[in-house]
């Protein structure tokens, strides 16, 4: 075949490949205007595709996120996962917005989900739509944030009254805060009824939200624990091989809860609990808080997750 020939053979496979996907023209009516027969054209088109004249790419902003979801189960042992796209203006809204979806889509009325605090589960609670599920209860899983108004709309307490609210649910509080002062507080107060009802209820949940977090050294508004111990004992925590905390209890590696001078001062289902809810979720991102996510999965402490995009790139490069 000269050259000549060759510059005519693709020429017609261009001809016919933009008639038909570009122009939307079929093959019956391509063979009528070329003068070949309808399975010539089929062969040409076939051609086309086999000489990479044509290319057929599925694209959609989502297919990255479907990958990346299917990629996490590959590698963890994930029950429920969503992944959204990373954004830097604001992570914690997008996140919780993905939350929100998901939650609505696997909660069946009547069942009781467990809710955490924090800035994520307070945008979650923000996003959830109206969904009318009335036989729901919504409960909390740890004691109100000490602070003033700034920690209101994250606290446990607000995110069960706007979650129930939206799901038209049953709101389930309890009048206590996450730390007490002094340890010799906490088994009463365990014992007195509501709040051991309360626990107890959120130990049946069908469904948990939590947050998570790394160990921060430095002081921060987002992370309640920095605030409660000394930038040494978390740094000593650290040294211990602390990754992360859920409900503001410490776990390694390997999700075994280590002590901490807050154990015997804070009001909150204990992890050993929380693992035996069937879902737990937890909403978080951040490249930093990869480490943390990856330990509480394989721990056992969490079997669900939303996060973004570039926290799913850092935790798949963790444990590919």
């Amino acid at each position: 075949m000269t050259r000549q020939d060759e510059r005519k053979d693709v020429q017609l496979l261009l001809q016919v490949a933009r008639m038909y996907y570009d122009l939307g023209l079929r093959q019956s009516e391509i063979a009528e205007k070329i003068g070949y027969s309808r399975p010539s054209v089929s062969r040409l088109l076939e051609n086309a595709r086999k000489l990479g004249i044509v290319r057929i790419q599925i694209a959609h902003p989502f297919e990255l996120l479907f990958n990346l979801e299917s990629e996490l189960q590959k590698h963890l042992p994930l029950t429920a996962i969503r992944v959204t796209a990373s954004n830097p203006d604001d992570p914690i809204d997008s996140i919780g917005r993905a939350a929100a979806d998901l939650l609505v889509d696997i909660i069946n009325d009547g069942e009781v989900i467990a809710m955490g605090n924090g800035r994520s589960l307070a945008a979650v609670a923000r996003h959830i739509p109206f969904v009318p599920k009335p036989r729901c209860t919504v409960v909390q899983l740890l004691g109100s944030i000490p602070g003033g108004r700034p920690e209101f709309g994250r606290d446990s307490s607000t995110i069960c009254n706007m979650v129930a609210s939206q799901l038209g649910a049953t709101s389930v509080r309890m009048p206590v805060p996450l730390f007490v002062d002094n340890p010799a507080l906490l088994q009463p107060l365990l014992r007195e009824e509501r709040i051991a009802s309360t626990l107890a209820l959120a130990g049946r949940a069908h469904v948990a939200v939590v947050g998570m977090a790394n160990i921060e050294t430095e002081p921060s508004y987002s992370n309640v624990l920095s605030q409660q111990l000394s930038r040494e004992s978390l740094q000593t925590l650290k040294n211990r091989g602390g990754v992360g905390h859920v409900l503001d209890q410490i776990y390694d590696a390997d999700g075994h809860i280590i002590e901490t001078s807050l154990s015997n001062r804070t009001i909150a289902l204990p992890l050993a609990k929380l693992r035996e809810i069937p879902l737990v979720i937890s909403v978080a991102a951040a490249k930093s808080k990869a480490e943390a996510i990856v330990a509480g999965i394989r721990g056992g402490i969490i079997n669900g997750l939303v996060t973004d995009t570039d926290t799913a790139r850092e935790i798949l490069r963790l444990v590919s």
